[in-house]
Order: C-alpha cells, then structure tokens, then sequence
C-alpha cells in the first residue's frame, strides 16, 4: 500500500513539488556496512549489498547532487542559511566491507563522504563479538552444545545454550573470553573465523586500510573507541571521543571535529560536553531532514538500508516524507 501511494504521489507531481519546497533543508544520508555474504539478510537495517549502494550513488547523480562536507555544511550554517540541495553522506562505523563496497561508487561520481569511525575493532583485529554471536545463531537457528572442554563449562550448569544465555554470561565473564567464546562458536557451526578475516566479514578496517581511505579523499570523524556514549557517565563518555579522536590523528594525521553517536543515542545534558571538546556537528539517526531550528549537535539523517526500495529512497530525498510525517504529526495535535 505504502508503495502504491507513493507511486501515485510521484505521478501527481508531489515529489517535484516536495523538493522545490525543501530545497534548503539539508539532507544528510546515513550508510553502515557493505554484505560480503549473506549478511543483508541478517541484518539489512546495517549490512547493504554493494549493488544496492551503487544504485543509490547513480540516482544521486542522476538527480543533479554534489555532496559536500560536514565542514561545508558547519559553514553554511554558521553563515545563517543553508544552500539549495545540500546533500552530505555519512558511514558508521567503520566495517572492512566499505572499501571495496562503497569507495568505488563514491570515486565514480567524484561524492565527498565522511566515515564516523570506532577505532577499537579497527586497532583489535577481530571480528565484531556480540554481532557475530548474533548472526551464527540466525545461520544455523539451533543452540550451541557445550563440550566437557569448552571454555564457558566451568562457568554455568547449563549444557545448551542459545543468544540469551551466552550473551549475559560473555559479559560476566568479560572482554578476554570473547574471541575464545567466538572460536568454539564457529567450529561447532562449521565457520571459519579465518576465511571471515580474509573477507573482512562481520569485521572492521585495519589501521592502514583507514589511512588509506583517509589519503584517499574519505573524511574520518568520531563515533567514540568502543562505540559507547549515552550509557555512559560525563567523564566516561569524553574519555570515549578523546580516545577516539587520538586514535583516528595517528591513524590520519588529522584532528576530527564532527561526531555520530553510537546508535544514535545521548542524553541531553551530554551536548556541553562535546561543546567543551570543540565538536563542531553531532548526528543522530532521527530519519528527517535538517531544519535550520537543528541544533547543530543533533543533527538528523535519512537513514537508508538494503530494505528501502529506490521509490522509498527518492520519497525521503525529495522530502515528501517529511512533509507527509509533519503534517501527520499536526493533525495528531489537532485531534
């Protein structure tokens, strides 16, 4: 049904008209990781095909978009009003795949991109733990039978275990018992955690990869060390970003000004604390437009993933969405 109404809203003109209505409305996409296998199926909300990606850098093109910066944005605000049809495009995290995934793309039509990067997998060389937990038990969908050798044995009575018991007992345990806990995972399912290195599967640039990039044209900015902030306390949370940030100047030579927060998430009193580290721009994964009411540190981004079709991606681009969502909201209020 959605798609049907937005067919017939296209038809009638409405996405023309949308865009011409916000054309000084920023637009800043928001993009995760690239699948090596079947991981946009597992989860096509942060794994995208590369095929898809480049489908949406040639309608970019097509459209007549020249993404810019997060400094060129900073400045058109600082200058009080936002030019016509800026567009910038964001990566989280850092995942190995982008590389040969998205690089590509952005090379072909000449696009500025910014990489929000946490440097913990990128400096400890192995792939994503919970994450990687996740997708064997949705490969394989049965629960992991315990060996009189296994690692975790001495720790629980239990003689199976699935998601929920391996999680909680992993955290207790700590951080020095994941890779091993990863390892007999991956046995038992029949994976191989080196093939998944050589692919880069469910696993993070290496620190020359990033410098690389970073020689290459790709912006690299902030997304804390071990991708935490709103849980974490002031003193914690800064601790993160300056990590971060000193990580990313080795790996760049570069000092990022613009941050992303893991998730998407903080609190609000967190805001002067990335005042007081002169961050310049924050993003959030709130899917809208930017407004020039945006404060600068909470930025919203349209969020775009291998489970939006190409009708969905033009709907968030041209702004009808937004508008369809605003007035929603107002009559909500009304009501």
């Amino acid at each position: 049904m959605k798609l049907f109404i937005l067919t017939f809203c296209k038809w009638l003109g409405f996405f023309y008209l949308a865009s011409k209505i916000t054309a000084r409305r920023p637009r800043i996409l928001c993009y995760h990781g690239i699948a090596v296998d079947d991981e946009y199926q597992f989860s096509p909300g942060v794994f995208m095909r590369s095929s898809t990606f480049a489908r949406r850098m040639a309608l970019l093109a097509k459209w007549g978009y020249k993404p810019v910066s997060l400094d060129e944005l900073f400045q058109q605000h600082q200058a009080g009003q936002y030019k016509k049809n800026t567009l910038v495009i964001t990566i989280d995290d850092g995942w190995a795949a982008i590389e040969q995934g998205m690089l590509p793309a952005l090379k072909k039509y000449g696009f500025n991109a910014t990489l929000y990067l946490s440097s913990y997998f990128v400096i400890n060389q192995r792939p994503v733990f919970k994450l990687s937990c996740y997708y064997l038990f949705w490969k394989y969908k049965r629960p992991f039978a315990l060996t009189d050798s296994s690692c975790l044995t001495p720790h629980t009575s239990l003689k199976q275990l699935n998601i929920n018991d391996l999680l909680p007992l992993a955290a207790e345990l700590g951080s020095a018992y994941e890779q091993p806990i990863l390892t007999e995972l991956a046995a038992y399912f029949g994976e191989d955690l080196a093939s998944w290195q050589h692919s880069g599967k469910l696993m993070f640039l290496t620190p020359e990869k990033v410098t690389a990039m970073a020689a290459r044209g790709l912006a690299i900015e902030l997304h804390t060390h071990r991708h935490k902030f709103s849980e974490l306390t002031s003193d914690d949370a800064v601790a993160e970003i300056i990590e971060n940030r000193q990580h990313i100047n080795q790996l760049t030579g570069k000092n990022p000004q613009h941050f992303c927060y893991p998730r998407g998430e903080y609190q609000q009193q967190q805001l002067s604390l990335l005042s007081n580290i002169q961050i310049k721009t924050a993003t959030t994964t709130e899917n809208e437009l930017v407004s020039k009411h945006n404060h600068l540190l909470c930025l919203p981004r349209l969020v775009d993933s291998d489970k939006v079709s190409d009708l969905e991606f033009e709907a968030e681009l041209t702004g009808i969405m937004t508008l369809l969502r605003s007035a929603t909201s107002l009559l909500k209020r009304g009501g």
